[in-house]
């Protein structure tokens, strides 16, 4: 006996909720993991940030050696042709024919042979001076830009303002055939002869990309280079925003190199929206020219490590050994969730079915609690349900007795005024019309009746109506041809008609009553017009109340006609449904019907049935 409760206490202990909820602890190891994680990624991108702007430096010295031969190297060239005596003989003699002159052209091409242009076979050397003397040192090149344009560039006039120094600018396209269209770095320096007079300019041209090559290997793709000349001009970059005005990190790069020279610190950091930002200065030495490098620490070392790809290949991991667990949780959560969306459903499948009763204790507690209820409630609602139709169906048997004695009582009060005028012609007519309006109304079972038929009754009752009254007012249908079999719960437009014809008109008034039909969609309109008197301020559109317009009969305006009509539509349409009014005084009124737009079926039940 003993042993028995022991094993069932162990059951109890296996099977409950609290051990399975005790899984939630593998959420909190994955967290502290994921932390861990996140605590050794940034402290190695830290450490990794301050190896990479040491490297950086030391790239930066490799650039600066090669862009200071290559700037020595045009100094040296520029200098050498600038100083030598055929050079400015060539530029400045007054006649170049002959001998003479073949003797002197071949002393500056000598001379220019001399210098290191032979080791730059893509360097372009161009001299010119007045009367359009000019040199081009480049076989089979043409120069297509006048003298005098040359003359007005940034880069010569810069040179003009400083004789005697190379001053290098970048240029969007070059003047030469070989350079045109093609980002180039342009250097110019003037010619002076021997008495200090400008003889002519020299100017060297070389492509952009070449110096742009000297730093592309060093890129990693998300650091950016920038050069610049002795104005704080950029002359070289690998991104291209740092060309355009009014660039805001251009602007910023550049108060860094001021602040760099003037505190001889060469390298800073700052964060810039979440993110660090490395900026490296270097300037060349023996010239102004400086190097300037923008790093992005924090995505070169996700680029460096590969360190999306290592997330994700984690979160892979991560996600395999989730599935056996995600197994174990959905099995034994298995039951609460059949049980939550049979709850769910319970609105849509009328209370019936149950859930199984398997899972833990407490979930088993609580399956076997829940179809027990439902099981009760379903009861009870079939209860409700069914006294709630029988009080719908007297309902409206009531509200259909209310509006049969009204119409019959206006009629035969009609009909009995005819008689009194002896017109047995169309005391007649006016019988035939209320027998057929007997026949299509009282006598007729179905609670439904189509546009058409509706139409004809409401023609003999105008009729009936216009024997009694005269026709001083007119009545005119306007009905769109697909609604002509739509069907309307029967006697819905008739007591409308009639309050327009025995209330828009008091006092022997002439006027017209307009019907019109039509639908929108799924919704069928009804309209009934009049431009009688309208509906004082003070008065309601409320079909639910009426005061009597002055000059009006009590005979024929109860209010139950058009308050049972906006009542029976709402109960066999919903609230949704039923009649508005719209009138101004002196103007006239508009009764608005809005049902569902529904075709009349023959085979459809014949009889009103309340909605729950």
């Amino acid at each position: 006996m003993e042993t028995a409760q022991q094993s069932d206490m162990k059951q109890i202990h296996l099977n409950s909720l609290f051990l399975k909820l005790a899984l939630s602890v593998l959420t909190g190891m994955a967290v502290l993991a994921a932390s861990l994680s996140w605590l050794t990624i940034r402290t190695s991108g830290q450490i990794f940030s301050e190896m990479f702007s040491a490297s950086q430096r030391k790239i930066f010295g490799q650039i600066e050696e090669r862009f200071y031969q290559m700037y020595m190297n045009l100094a040296e060239i520029a200098n050498t042709v600038a100083d030598d005596a055929a050079v400015q003989t060539y530029l400045t003699a007054e006649q170049l024919d002959g001998v003479k002159g073949q003797k002197l052209t071949w002393q500056m091409q000598s001379q220019i042979r001399r210098t290191s242009i032979r080791q730059r076979p893509n360097l372009t050397l161009f001299l010119a001076g007045a009367d359009d003397r000019s040199y081009l040192c480049s076989q089979g090149d043409v120069v297509r830009v006048p003298y005098a344009e040359l003359l007005e560039y940034p880069v010569t006039q810069k040179a003009r303002e400083q004789p005697g120094r190379l001053v290098c600018n970048y240029m969007q396209s070059g003047f030469t055939d070989t350079m045109k269209n093609v980002p180039v770095i342009a250097a110019c320096r003037t010619i002076t002869d021997g008495r200090g007079h400008t003889a002519g300019y020299l100017w060297l041209l070389m492509k952009e990309s070449e110096v742009r090559a000297f730093y592309n290997c060093f890129l990693t793709g998300i650091s950016d280079i920038v050069v610049f000349n002795q104005e704080g001009e950029v002359i070289s970059t690998n991104n291209p925003r740092y060309r355009k005005d009014q660039n805001e990190e251009l602007s910023r790069l550049l108060e860094v190199v001021a602040q760099a020279r003037k505190s001889r610190v060469y390298a800073t950091e700052e964060v810039r929206n979440g993110e660090t930002v490395c900026y490296l200065v270097q300037q060349f030495t023996n010239s102004d020219f400086v190097i300037a490098g923008v790093v992005n620490a924090r995505q070169t070392f996700y680029e460096a490590y590969g360190l999306y790809r290592n997330i994700l290949i984690t979160i892979l991991v991560a996600c395999s050994m989730m599935v056996p667990v995600f197994i174990l949780v959905r099995r034994q959560t298995r039951p609460v969730s059949r049980l939550a969306a049979s709850m769910r459903e319970q609105k849509q499948r009328r209370f019936t079915g149950s859930v199984p009763v398997e899972g833990t204790d407490e979930i088993r507690e609580l399956s076997k609690t829940y179809n027990e209820m439902i099981t009760d409630l379903n009861l009870y609602i079939r209860k409700v349900v069914e006294t709630e139709e029988a009080k719908r169906t007297a309902e409206l048997h009531a509200l259909q007795m209310q509006i049969h004695p009204h119409f019959i009582y206006n009629t035969l009060a009609g009909i009995k005024w005819l008689i009194l005028q002896r017109d047995t012609k169309q005391s007649l007519a006016v019988l035939d019309a209320f027998i057929a309006l007997l026949r299509n109304t009282i006598s007729n079972a179905d609670a439904f009746i189509t546009i058409r038929q509706e139409e004809q009754n409401l023609r003999n009752y105008i009729q009936i109506i216009q024997t009694r009254y005269g026709s001083k007012i007119q009545a005119g249908f306007y009905i769109q041809p697909e609604c002509m079999e739509a069907k309307i719960p029967k006697l819905t437009l008739q007591p409308l008609l009639e309050n327009a014809f025995f209330h828009a008109f008091p006092n022997g008034q002439r006027g017209t009553v307009n019907i019109l039909i039509h639908h929108t969609g799924k919704q069928l309109r009804i309209e009934i017009e009049d431009d009688g008197i309208g509906i004082k301020k003070d008065s309601t559109c409320d079909p639910s109340i009426h005061k009597e317009t002055p000059g009006t009969s009590k005979e024929h305006f109860t209010g139950i006609g058009i308050r049972n009509v906006d009542e029976r539509l709402k109960i066999l349409y919903g609230p949704a449904y039923g009649i508005t009014i719209d009138s101004k005084p002196g103007r006239g009124t508009t009764v608005k019907v809005q049902i569902p737009y529904e075709l009349y079926n023959q085979n459809e039940r014949r009889t009103f049935k309340g909605r729950f």
